[in-house]
Parts: C-alpha cells; sequence; structure tokens
C-alpha cells in the first residue's frame, strides 16, 4: 500500500504573527522602532508596542525637543509640526504619557487623538527650554538688569490671560505672574495648563494619575471645584499623586469612586482630611505630613479597607488622642503597612501603648528607629510582623547620632517575630555574644541589615606583638603579656565561629549587610567651617573601619556561611573584614546567586574633597570582577531610598 503524502512549504516563524507578538512588550523603542521597519507585517503588530508609552525623557526625544524649534528643523524634520503629525497619526496608540514639555501638552490636546490613555504624568512642567528658547531667556535677562524696582516689583505682580478653553475654568485659574515671561508666553502657559487638564478629562479610561509641583509654572487653581468635577469625569482612575494642590479628602474620594491608591505632598491641615462617612474603596495613602493622633483614627475608621498608610508621623505628643477605642468603635484595623519615616522616639510610649494595639494585622512597620518600647509593642500586639525597617539615615559613626540607639533591641525581634522576614535597621547593634546564643525564631528572615559588634578584636600593638613572637631573642615581647595575647586571638576565633555558625542557619537569607561605611557628615555636606578644616588634615580619619567587628576570613570561619546558598547582597563596608582575594574566591563559589556586594566597590561617594584611592580594595575588586563578572559592586547610599 502506497501512502500519499502532501507536502506543505513551512511557514517562517518570523511570519507567525502570534509570536512575533509575544515579543513587543519585552523590546525596547530604539529596537520596536527596527522592527516596523521590516515588514508591513511587523509594521502593524509592533508599532502599538512602540507607541504604547511616550515619554519625552528618553532616547531621541530630548534631542528632537531641543532643536524642534531651531532654524534646521523648522519647515524640514522633527520641528513642531512634524510632532503634530505624529501625534495625529499614532496619538490613538499611546497609553501612559509621560511629559515635561509644554508644547507636546499643546500638541497632543490639539491632536484630538490623544483619547485612550491609561496615565498622565507631567513633570517639570516650565522648566525644560529648547536651546533657542534659553538663548532668548539669557538676552531677556539681561535686558532686565538695569531696570527700576518698581518694575520689576510690577512684572512679579501681574501675569496675562489667555483664552478660556471652556466654562470648567471659568474663574478657577489664576495666571501666574509675569517675571521675565512674554505676555505671549504667559498665555501660551495659561492655554497649557488648561488643556492638561482638558487632557485628563477626555480620557475616560484614565487609570493613573501624576500632578507635579511644577504646574505651578503654568497657572493657579484658586477653584478647586473645577478639579472634583475634572476627576468625576475618569471614573475608571484607581492611582492619584497629587503635589500640586491642597484638596479636601471626602472630595477627592467622592469624585473618584474607583481610588485605590492616593499619595500627596502639599501642605495640608486636618479640616482636608476630615471624613465624615466611610470609603471603602481606598487601599494605600502616602502623606507626607505629620498627623494628628485624632485624624489618624478618624481615617482607620472610615478607610476600612485601608492596607497601606505612610506618613511622617504623629505631631503633639502633649495632645496625644487616648479615645481611639470609641472612634474605632472598639474594631481594629485591618491595616498591614504602617510607615512612619521621620517619628522621633519621644512618641514612642504613646505609638506603643495607643496605636499599636489597634493594628493586628500589621505587616510591615516603619519608624526612624527601633527602641526598647516599640520592640516589645510589635512582639505583644503585632504577631504577623514581617518587615520592620528603620528610617535612620544618618552616618554610623557615634558622634553623628542625634538620638543614641539602645543597644540589643534587635533580640527582641528575632526571638518574639516567628514572621519576620526582614529586619532594615543598620543602625542598630547586636552583641556578638548574644546572637551567638540566641534563640532565634524567624528562621524565614531574607534581609538582615544590622551591624554584629563586641568582637574581641587585636590591636594593631598586639597583632605586632604575636608577628614578632617567632623573631629573634631581643625582639620577643614580655611571654606574660604574649600570653594574654594569644589568648584574646583565640577567643575572638571561637566567638566569631560561633557567630557565623548561627548565621548559617539563617540559610533563607538573600541580604545580610553587617554596615555601611562611616562617613563623617562635617565633610560629607561640608557643613560649616569643621568639614573644610578637616578635610585639610591629610592624616584625617574619614572612614576607618570598627574595630570590634567580625574579621570574615576563611581562618575565622567565613567558610561557615556555606550554607547561604540564596545571599544575592553582601555587605560589610564599616568592617575591619580582613578579607583578601582567598575569601573572595570562595564567595564567588560558594554564593552562586550573589548579585551585589558592598565593601569592595569603587570610591564615587558624594564627597566634597578627594580622599586618597584604596589600592588595595580596587585590587580586591578587579579580582572579584575576573571571578564574577555578574556581581556588581557599590557602597550603600543611605539617601536613595
Amino acid at each position: 500500500m502506497s501512502i500519499t503524502t502532501t507536502s506543505h512549504k513551512p511557514t517562517h516563524i518570523a511570519q507567525i504573527p502570534e509570536i512575533i507578538a509575544f515579543l513587543g512588550p519585552h523590546l525596547a523603542p530604539p529596537d520596536l522602532f527596527n522592527c516596523v521597519q521590516v515588514c508591513q507585517l511587523w509594521y502593524e503588530i509592533f508599532l502599538p508596542y512602540l507607541y504604547n508609552t511616550l515619554d519625552d525623557s528618553k532616547y531621541s526625544w530630548p534631542v528632537i525637543m531641543s532643536e524642534y524649534d531651531s532654524e534646521e528643523t523648522i519647515g524640514n524634520n522633527k520641528d513642531e509640526q512634524w510632532i503634530r503629525a505624529v501625534f495625529a497619526k499614532h496619538g490613538h496608540l499611546v497609553r501612559h504619557f509621560l511629559v515635561s514639555w509644554k508644547v507636546l501638552i499643546d500638541c497632543a490636546y490639539d491632536a484630538r487623538t490623544f483619547t485612550r490613555l491609561h496615565s498622565i504624568t507631567p513633570t517639570f512642567i516650565g522648566t525644560k527650554l529648547s536651546k533657542r528658547q534659553k538663548l532668548d531667556w539669557k538676552q531677556r535677562l539681561a535686558l532686565t538688569k538695569d531696570e527700576s524696582t518698581s518694575s520689576f516689583v510690577l512684572r512679579l505682580s501681574q501675569g496675562a490671560q489667555g483664552r478660556l478653553l471652556s466654562p470648567l475654568f471659568a474663574g478657577a485659574l489664576t495666571p501666574k505672574s509675569s517675571g521675565n515671561s512674554t505676555v505671549q508666553e504667559q498665555k501660551q502657559d495659561w492655554e497649557s495648563m488648561q488643556k492638561l487638564l482638558l487632557l485628563v478629562a477626555h480620557n475616560a479610561g484614565l487609570q493613573r494619575l501624576y500632578l507635579d509641583l511644577t504646574l505651578k509654572n503654568l497657572a493657579s487653581v484658586q477653584d478647586l471645584e473645577c478639579f472634583y468635577k475634572i476627576l468625576s469625569m475618569v471614573p475608571g482612575l484607581t492611582v492619584l499623586e497629587n503635589n500640586f494642590l491642597s484638596l479636601a479628602l471626602n472630595r477627592v474620594l467622592e469624585s473618584a469612586p474607583n481610588l485605590r491608591t492616593l499619595a500627596f505632598a502639599v501642605d495640608t491641615n486636618s479640616n482636608n482630611l476630615f471624613l465624615s462617612k466611610s470609603h471603602p474603596q481606598l487601599r494605600s495613602m502616602t502623606a507626607d505630613i505629620f498627623l494628628e493622633s485624632a485624624t489618624f483614627f478618624t481615617l482607620l475608621r472610615h478607610l476600612p479597607n485601608l492596607d497601606r498608610l505612610s506618613i511622617l508621623g504623629f505631631n503633639r505628643q502633649q495632645d496625644f488622642c487616648l479615645d481611639a477605642s470609641k472612634i474605632l468603635d472598639d474594631t481594629p484595623s485591618r491595616l498591614k503597612v504602617l510607615r512612619l519615616s521621620n517619628q522621633g522616639y519621644n512618641m514612642d510610649q504613646n505609638i506603643a501603648k495607643h496605636v499599636l494595639p489597634w493594628l493586628p494585622n500589621l505587616i510591615e512597620f516603619r519608624i526612624y528607629q527601633l527602641t526598647r518600647t516599640i520592640a516589645q509593642a510589635l512582639i505583644r500586639h503585632c504577631p504577623m510582623l514581617e518587615i520592620f525597617e528603620a528610617a535612620n539615615e544618618e552616618s554610623l559613626h557615634e558622634d553623628y547620632s542625634i538620638d543614641p540607639l539602645e543597644t540589643d533591641i534587635v533580640s527582641i525581634l528575632l526571638t518574639g517575630c516567628s514572621h519576620l522576614k526582614v529586619f532594615d535597621g543598620i543602625h542598630h547593634a547586636i552583641d556578638a555574644e548574644k546572637i551567638s546564643v540566641l534563640p532565634i525564631v524567624c528562621h524565614e528572615l531574607t534581609t538582615f541589615r544590622c551591624q554584629i559588634r563586641g568582637v574581641p578584636r587585636l590591636t594593631p600593638a598586639e597583632n605586632e606583638a604575636v608577628l614578632t613572637s617567632t623573631a629573634t631573642a631581643t625582639s620577643v615581647p614580655d611571654p606574660t603579656v604574649l600570653k594574654a595575647t594569644l589568648r584574646k586571638q583565640e577567643e575572638s576565633r571561637n566567638m566569631q565561629i560561633r557567630v557565623l555558625n548561627r548565621l548559617a542557619t539563617l540559610t533563607n537569607l538573600r541580604t545580610l549587610d553587617l554596615g555601611f561605611e562611616y562617613r563623617d557628615l562635617d565633610i560629607f555636606f561640608g557643613h560649616g567651617s569643621m568639614g573644610p578644616r578637616k578635610a585639610a588634615q591629610p592624616d584625617y580619619d574619614f572612614g576607618s573601619p570598627f574595630a570590634d567587628t567580625l574579621e570574615l576570613s576563611l581562618e575565622s570561619g567565613l567558610d561557615c556561611l556555606d550554607t547561604l546558598t540564596k545571599l544575592e547582597v553582601f555587605g560589610f563596608e564599616s568592617l575591619d573584614h580582613r578579607i583578601g582575594k582567598a575569601e573572595l574566591a570562595w564567595m564567588a563559589t560558594h554564593w552562586p546567586r550573589l548579585k551585589l556586594m558592598r565593601g569592595v566597590h569603587e570610591d564615587k561617594k558624594f564627597l566634597r574633597v578627594k580622599r586618597p584611592i584604596d589600592s588595595y580594595k580596587e585590587e580586591l575588586r578587579v579580582f572579584m570582577q575576573s571571578l564574577r563578572g555578574d556581581v556588581a559592586h557599590e557602597a550603600f547610599d543611605p539617601f536613595a531610598r
């Protein structure tokens, strides 16, 4: 029996739409731009991905915007008319609009095609100028140098009002002062503000809106009713970040019934935060303010589904609200995350006694520093705690600590929080002897950023005595002193091995950071006269390691940590670590997931003085890079958190 087979011409993978469409979200705009030029099929598939996000701070846009009004581009290539044509043709594909240039706001509104946006993020509005605009501005400043004081004051008190684009803005906007802007520029700013707000109103499917402080460069909103009306026109809004207007919280939540995340960093008062009824839609709120404690409890009551709350802290200790039970109607909050990023320890008693008892579901807690009072309250009232973070961002050096830290507070959480996964408190310390015997209950710990201090290490003189003990009789140290020194060395080694064995039991650790480098803040920031004076001293001790820290050499037991196979970040900046090439080679082999090291990085700190290059550290970094080029090296930056 013969079998007849029909041959089919195989389809090339590059011609299967479902396959190539899968690649779209994973390609950067330059790659997408190349793809749309391959063929008609690829053009149709990749074009929506190319225009999905329009961010004028990335790729070719900064160059285009710096030249869009130059003599070379006008009427030829990539001028304002070109931008308008692109927006008219492809604006319907844009979902995320991140914009800094006023002219792009105007073009997007005028094109009438930006109607399917999911997010609008204006930033640094009014601060971006083309080369031509910068030149005009400099010439204008030169002409006003010799003007009278009265004319200067007059310019600051007047502003030109442009045409009204919608009745919505009647009486709602006030033009900014003229300053050094021309009348035409003022009118354009006035219109740009309206166009931006109308762009929001015309996108009913908008999900995220960010209002930057620099919008004040365009115009001021005097009547907030217009803004509440605009919010009501975008019912799908779920995220609002507002650094521009001081809005009433109840009006915002009434106007945006699906809002889940609200963040604001504007001056406000308790009246603006007053709520009289429940708003179950809000899940996360961030406010760069100090709250009245009564307002805090009122928010918890009327935001029953609030999961995350981040504020600077509580104010007025003497007036702390004692009526939480009455305000909350004896109902604990379901809040899971509370971040008090600038709360001093002076409020700890009130937080421990009157706040934490109402947060039994708390999973994450952030405060300036951990105290015994707070630690004990967390153990007692927040049994589900997984993340503790200390917000302290000062130097590790004790001379620069505003509030002295209590010792061994960390052990309270390590022995009392069985669900703890993250302890991020690099300014806190735990005694080496204590941690070596501590009954740690948080076996799922993934991040441990804390100093381990109190290790009996040899002084330089004692080290020298040990090294010379085998030399000639004339240089042999006193036998009694030498015996005591050798005993101390053995005790140090034994203690370090016990500590490292204890750390080795934390097999889920992904981040182990034992201290960031000591920074002298006088030099770091150039404070007063002391910074330059200290910097002028060639032998000034800028960043010597702490003497009572772990050694981390193989001889002292580093290989005990071979159980930390999940480790991704390892920091040892402030330690007298004695790490050499042998230790780095061991890490490269036994920590296969390691991504970042802090300790042999290149010194590129924000110092206002030049320091000598640490050639030994540089040699170690180069050696580690030769072993593991995938591992990054950087200093911990407390100000980037």
